[in-house]
């Protein structure tokens, strides 16, 4: 299972849990792996690559034209309205779209967002509502659109902006955002804002990097929204609910490391006794390593056993060949930006040979009566010694574009589609022969660690990585 490495405030937290609470109509005290996976795969349909989740836009209570004429900061502005006022601002590489409302609308009104024109072969993603992308490019890029009620003083951000254009799409009032990260790897370059003034709705459009500005133009010329009811209308943000009015504070976070003695941390060949949480009980596991190998081909490899995800990676990298054979990248390393005053600096560039880590695993169930389904998703964690423990090796303000997903990138058995990690229920004293795969950096293989089914989430600011609801593996070659 995934755990967080990196630092998080606790309104990102909560925010992935509110938007998965909109697929789950019971009530849920505990959190299963079989939540946690379906949490984590709706959001990774938004995330993947930009690692960008679903913002939630806040009320701005400072009027920008006001603040405009005292600074004598350059705007634009569409003409005076009868009913909205919208405002632009770039300043460095933010843009800011300030919309006033000036009447008082009603907010019982709900719709439903309709898209009249898809491009030949996108389709709708059935895990991510009002996502849309390429069959041969699924999940990745596309359009992804969200829909907010403007409130009587509304501001959408954009971060890590290289211009902005505004114009009227069928009659609306639009701003299109070209977006640059100063890396490589952005995958939504351009985002529009479309406002339906009628209906008090401002509608935000991530675009991808495979769409086509005519395709983009012809999309946007053909959504509308419906009239329907609150069950059956998409979901709408709504600027004057006090959660998106009350400014969240930043939560320093905290990781304590695996000590090196910790009884959480197993080596290969160890039986690492598993307890999964599932809300009405607890599964009672056995886990074992039983032999880790390294690879420079996966030419000897089930193809259909490989994520998508990970071969995606390799391709985009260009470190697979079409005999199925490992090929150096070249690793880039930058210092992140803010989005406002910086983008991303590329500070190192490094020529790596990947390896597919090959692990033959065993999986055990010790209860007395059969598992619930179970996901298979231990992640590789690349780990530094300091201190006499071990610490996640990345660096605050660093970000490392490399092959390495964090997801599990070969599983033998599997569940079928987007079922991919789901290998089902175990029978009391079954045991279940499992093969894992990984791509790593070469120069990473004697710093990686198992980390098994590993769902970390926290609710105070803090990671204890030597916790009882941890277990790590010693893989280092």
């Amino acid at each position: 299972m995934t755990n967080s490495k990196n630092s998080k405030n606790m309104y990102d937290i909560a925010e992935k849990i509110a938007l998965d609470d909109f697929d789950h109509q019971n009530e849920q005290h505990k959190f299963s792996h079989s939540y946690m996976h379906k949490k984590k795969m709706f959001m990774e349909e938004i995330k993947l690559n930009n690692k960008q989740s679903l913002q939630k836009r806040k009320k701005n209570r400072i009027l920008i034209a006001a603040a405009c004429l005292m600074f004598g900061i350059p705007t634009t502005a569409f003409g005076a309205v009868k009913v909205y006022d919208m405002i632009v601002q770039k300043q460095n590489y933010e843009v800011n779209v300030s919309v006033s409302d000036n009447t008082s609308k009603k907010k019982d009104n709900w719709y439903k967002l309709k898209v009249n024109y898809l491009p030949e072969n996108m389709v709708e993603d059935k895990n991510a509502p009002l996502k849309y992308s390429f069959k041969d490019n699924y999940a990745m890029g596309g359009f992804s659109f969200y829909l907010s009620r403007v409130g009587k003083n509304s501001n959408f951000q954009t971060l890590y902006t290289k211009s902005y254009e505004e114009k009227e799409i069928n009659g609306k009032k639009a701003v299109i955002v070209k977006k640059d990260t100063g890396n490589k790897s952005l995958v939504f370059d351009r985002k529009v804002y479309l406002l339906f003034e009628e209906e008090g709705i401002m509608v935000d459009v991530e675009i991808g990097n495979d769409v086509s500005e005519e395709l983009m133009m012809k999309v946007m010329e053909n959504i509308s929204l419906e009239s329907t009811s609150k069950e059956m209308a998409s979901f709408i943000a709504d600027f004057d609910d006090p959660l998106y009015s009350e400014e969240d504070e930043p939560i320093e976070f905290s990781v304590i490391p695996l000590k090196k003695d910790s009884k959480q941390l197993f080596s290969v060949g160890e039986k690492v006794p598993v307890t999964i949480d599932q809300i009405s009980r607890l599964d009672n596991l056995e886990f074992v390593i039983e032999k880790v190998e390294i690879f420079d081909s996966i030419t000897d490899f089930k193809q259909n056993n490989f994520n998508g995800v990970g071969l995606r990676s390799l391709s985009r990298y260009k470190a697979l060949d079409q005999k199925k054979i490992l090929l150096p990248y070249r690793r880039d390393i930058y210092k992140v930006g803010n989005g406002k005053d910086s983008i991303y600096e590329l500070v190192d560039s490094k020529l790596v040979a990947p390896k597919f880590v090959y692990l033959t695993t065993t999986v055990k169930n010790i209860g007395k009566e059969a598992t619930e389904e179970i996901y298979m998703r231990p992640t590789i964690q690349v780990l530094k010694n300091k201190n006499n423990a071990w610490h996640y090796a990345g660096e605050d303000g660093i970000d490392e574009k490399s092959i390495m997903t964090g997801e599990v990138d070969y599983l033998a058995p599997h569940g079928k589609g987007k079922a991919f990690y789901n290998i089902g229920n175990i029978q009391p004293e079954q045991t279940i022969n499992m093969n894992l795969g990984y791509f790593v950096d070469e120069d990473k293989l004697d710093s990686i660690f198992l980390n098994v089914f590993g769902d970390y989430s926290s609710f105070n600011g803090s990671e204890n990585m030597n916790a009882k609801d941890r277990w790590w593996i010693d893989i280092r070659k």
